[in-house]
């Protein structure tokens, strides 16, 4: 298939999903990029709901999107969720909003509350006044209750902010329901219940529920949250690993580009989920791009050092991402094309019960922008993409990409949720040689990535949550040339089943329990060898968050790891885990800390040329008798503090020790096509040791955010079996500073971004100069024929050090991909319609 043919595949799908989108239903309030205040008025008129807010509050705040009037408290969460603003009831039929605080994230559609009040009141006798010891009340929505006090005094303190639907009964009285409103400071003095004599039996009631969350544990960071680490919002056009990239802590291998290492772990310690489903390689082209396309994620968690007892398979981080939903009212279709990619993602109800998420990309390069791809180096080998479209002097070549995603969600009665859906990811990279290079001829690399699932989300009686998984995981490698009578290919696949439980014994209590298996196989072909290995992991974990007071929240867990291998003896492997956080009371500073172990049976061996990686030329392994289980102990501490409601500064420590690594020593090694002895022969078991301080400081004037990062950390390896000095790991970067100007108005809107961090450590152990990147871009946006339309043009330039002229140079610390909006004189131009 041509890629002017995929192109126009894409854009004809693109159409498509236009010409299919349902029509609003006659009670459906739509914005498309609607001024708040104005938004508010109409949901008003036409809901009969009073809103009160101060119009500075709102300022240039926009909504987009298509809610139900018929149900005005789900619509108005909805219109505000990522605003920082947030409606607090105060009646029946009434709201204030109120602004919240920048290190409060403002949970999902299933999400708790960040505001928590007290739901209290009196019991008394209806004819005489006098209090009814020994009445019950039940919150019917929560499912719990208890006996009020001698004086018929009931309080249930720390209740996520909403009304809820109270039972009051007593012996010999006629049982109540009531709504009562939960929130905080009220300045109402706690209502008096008067039961009347005369006993009436009462039914049940029949709750719709999600899981509560309790929010992101310690080291954790909610990509919905209005963190202090302020993430660019024009530069994340079009790609998750944008946006990640600027947090601290995070560097891209190349500089510029290239997968997101944390913390001075290689890339592949970190384990990728999409609604629960493993990424295997969430890369496109070197890393040039993710997997991830930002319109198509409704939640992205990023945890970082200690892991909840729920999550493993990582050991520096996990990121967890939830894709949108049309059933939680994501109706909109976002269509972009640039010089790096055609993408598309719509989310389409298909009726109240069933909702359709579509997600497609194809790489447009050639098209505008043509990129050479190149073999350099001495010996040749690295594989650079030159978005200046220099020829490379070890020949040339092309490069495409594309994925496509898709999930129906379908509600199944109240209690019920199945969503099924999967992805299909492609990366294909052609190189011609010319006659005397290093390797002559022609080489192509190809990617492969897919994955399919189906996910049951139910409520199980009142208080508990029940998720299952049943997935299947793949990605495969391909690499033929013409020099060599046999390919290299190399085929990874996991399928897996989980299950997970939530129960809610109170408010303040809730325990986590679960189960996860997996089933992985690597096959193997090179033109030296043929493997295969296979392995298994069964996961028990345990998790009990608890608050003993309204301030505090501790979460002891617990995850059994039985791995098994193909060759060599099952290993059994206990991993607690203990995460702390305080609140203050006016939910303005939050100080957490965390420990635990984690542990990885999946490793990626990166091969290098010279001093430098190369980013196709890599190999997957399972733990088995010859490759050892990688673990690390980590622990962490930080404080996040709301200064003023525009003003929040954060500051994190940490520190990890590694076992189990394999890491290469210094010096060349073979080539990618040796079999799997020849490849354990070069690389040793080595521990690890990291530790480092981020910081990041925001402010938000008007529509202006300004934010700086700083990072101070050092990342080390050494042999395990071996007394020698520790050396710099292979992304270890010492220091790292970024700062960052953004306005984001009606019309118009301009960034400037400027990041700098230490130089990558050679082979020679020398350390190359430091990296420096200026971002610029400005964007505008309008409404034309009812689509809201947004062009948007960007430029980075990355000083790039060389040695005589060419991409040369042992310890330049060059990357091995040059991201193609990163030279100066080549921005990146994108065009956006939204409806």
């Amino acid at each position: 298939m041509g890629r002017p043919f995929r192109l126009a595949a894409v854009l004809a799908c693109l159409a498509l999903c236009g010409a299919v989108r349902p029509a609003a239903a006659q009670t459906d309030l739509v914005f498309r990029e609607t001024p708040l205040a104005d938004a508010l008025y109409l949901f008003s008129e036409r809901t009969g709901v009073e809103v009160v807010f101060a119009v500075r509050l709102v300022g240039d705040l926009r909504v987009s999107g298509r809610y139900g009037a018929d149900d005005p408290d789900r619509a108005l969460r909805l219109m505000l969720r990522g605003t920082g603003v947030r409606a607090e009831r105060i009646r029946a039929g009434q709201y204030v909003l109120i602004a919240v605080p920048l290190n409060v994230g403002v949970g999902d559609d299933d999400g708790r509350q960040a505001y928590t009040g007290t739901l209290d009141g009196r019991v008394v006798d209806g004819e005489t006044g006098a209090p009814l010891p020994g009445a019950h009340v039940w919150l019917v929505d929560l499912g719990l209750g208890g006996v009020v006090a001698d004086d018929g005094a009931f309080a249930v303190p720390d209740l996520p902010t909403g009304r809820y639907t109270v039972r009051v009964s007593h012996v010999g009285y006629r049982a109540v329901r009531l709504d009562l409103d939960v929130f905080p400071d009220s300045p109402r003095l706690p209502p008096t219940v008067r039961l009347q004599p005369e006993p009436v039996a009462s039914g049940g009631a029949d709750v719709r529920a999600g899981p509560a969350d309790v929010g992101p544990a310690p080291g954790t960071i909610d990509l919905d949250a209005r963190q202090a680490a302020a993430l660019p919002v024009v530069f994340a056009e079009g790609d998750l690993a944008a946006a990640l990239s600027y947090l601290p802590g995070l560097t891209r291998t190349g500089g510029a580009s290239g997968p997101i290492a944390v913390r001075g772990a290689d890339p592949y310690q970190a384990r990728t989920l999409r609604d629960g489903v493993p990424v295997l390689d969430p890369w496109h082209a070197f890393g040039l791009l993710s997997a991830f396309q930002p319109e198509a994620l409704s939640r992205v968690r990023l945890h970082r050092g200690t892991l909840p007892a729920a999550l493993g398979g990582g050991l520096a981080a996990v990121l967890d991402a939830e894709t949108t939903d049309a059933l939680a009212g994501d109706t909109l279709v976002t269509a972009a094309v640039s010089p790096l990619a055609a993408r598309l993602v719509a989310d389409l109800a298909l009726g109240r019960a069933v909702g359709l998420h579509v997600g497609l990309r194809q790489s447009t390069l050639g098209l505008a922008v043509s990129p050479s791809v190149g073999l350099v180096g001495d010996p040749a080998g690295l594989v650079v993409l030159d978005a200046a479209g220099t020829p490379g002097p070890d020949g040339a070549g092309t490069v495409a990409f594309g994925d496509a995603e898709a999930k129906v969600s379908v509600r199944l009665g109240g209690r019920l949720r199945l969503d099924v859906g999967g992805t299909l990811g492609r990366d294909v990279v052609r190189l011609d040689l010319p006659p005397g290079a290093a390797a002559p001829g022609a080489l192509d690399y190809a990617w492969r990535s897919a994955g399919a699932s189906a996910r049951v989300r139910g409520l199980v009686g009142q208080r508990t949550f029940v998720t299952t998984v049943a997935y299947r995981a793949t990605h495969a490698t391909d690499e033929q040339r013409t020099d060599r009578p046999r390919t290299t290919v190399e085929a990874l696949g996991e399928t897996g089943l989980t299950l997970d439980v939530d129960h809610y014994r109170s408010t303040r209590h809730q325990i986590q329990g679960g189960l996860q298996v997996a089933i992985r196989s690597l096959d193997a072909t090179t033109p030296a060898d043929t493997s295969r290995q296979r392995g298994a992991e069964v996961d028990l974990y345990l998790a009990d968050t608890w608050a003993p007071s309204k301030l505090w929240q501790v979460q002891p867990g617990l995850r059994a790891e039985l791995i098994t291998a193909q060759t060599g003896p099952a290993r059994l492997v206990l991993s607690p885990r203990l995460a702390v956080r305080w609140t203050s009371a006016d939910d303005r500073v939050v100080v957490r800390a965390g420990a635990g172990r984690q542990t990885q049976a999946l490793q990626r061996l990166r091969l290098r040329a010279g001093d430098r990686y190369e980013g196709a030329a890599a190999r997957w392994l399972l733990t088995s008798r010859r490759v050892p289980l990688a673990s690390a102990w980590q622990a962490g501490a930080g404080a996040e503090w709301a200064v003023t409601r525009r003003v929040a500064v954060s500051v994190d420590l940490y520190g990890r020790r590694s076992s189990g690594l394999l890491e290469a020593p210094p010096g060349p090694l073979a080539e990618p096509g040796v079999g799997v002895d020849a490849l354990l022969a070069q690389f040793a078991v080595h521990d690890g040791r990291a530790a480092g301080v981020e910081a990041a400081a925001r402010l938000d004037v008007g529509a202006w955010t300004l934010g700086l990062t700083g990072t101070a950390a050092r990342a080390r390896v050494r042999p395990t079996r071996r007394d020698g000095p520790w050396r710099a790991s292979r992304y270890d970067r010492p220091l790292g500073a970024g700062l960052l100007a953004e306005r984001r108005g009606r019309v118009f809107s301009v960034a400037l971004r400027i990041d700098a961090e230490s130089g990558l450590a050679g082979a020679d152990g020398m350390r190359a100069a430091a990296d420096l990147r200026v971002g610029a871009a400005a964007g505008a946006r309008t409404m034309w024929r009812g689509v809201e339309w947004q062009a948007l043009a960007q430029a980075t330039a990355r000083p790039l050090a060389t040695e005589g002229g060419d991409w040369r140079g042992a310890a330049t610390g060059l990357p091995l991909v040059v991201d193609a909006g990163a030279l100066p004189g080549l921005p990146l131009l994108s065009l956006t319609a939204r409806w």
